[in-house]
């Protein structure tokens, strides 16, 4: 897992800047380098053009698509991530695949999911 200081970065896309933000720091304050929030796929990709996250949150929907195209960016580079969405169908395999919470969901699950998926990408 790529680290810096040993807190692995999450890359968070929220469309809504006040969740972004309360989600952010919850990140944070758990030892992990936030990312973000970005607000649309496209802010995300162009993010990740030049550097990858160790992980990622995906706000669902997004006002530029489905999330199809980010999961999938993500995936190529081995970057596990959670969907954070409204609603429960997904357009595409990626995104069904993820592990999921519905909104509004306890930030502290969101931390348990992330802290799982580090786990899983590099085992201590």
């Amino acid at each position: 897992m790529r680290r810096d200081d040993h807190h692995p970065t999450v890359l968070l896309i929220e469309e809504d800047p006040l969740v972004g933000l309360a989600v952010g720091e919850t990140l944070a304050e758990a030892g992990y380098r936030v990312a973000g929030p970005l607000a649309t796929q496209a802010q995300a990709l162009a993010w990740m053009a030049g550097r990858a996250p160790d992980l990622a949150v995906i706000d669902l929907p997004l006002r530029d698509g489905d999330g199809s195209r980010l999961a999938r960016a993500l995936r190529a580079r081995g970057v596990p991530f959670l969907v954070h969405a409204d609603r429960s169908a997904d357009a595409c395999t990626e995104l069904s695949l993820a592990p999921r919470l519905t909104k509004p969901a306890w930030h502290r699950d969101l931390v348990l999911v992330l802290d799982q998926l580090a786990r899983e990408v590099r085992p201590e």
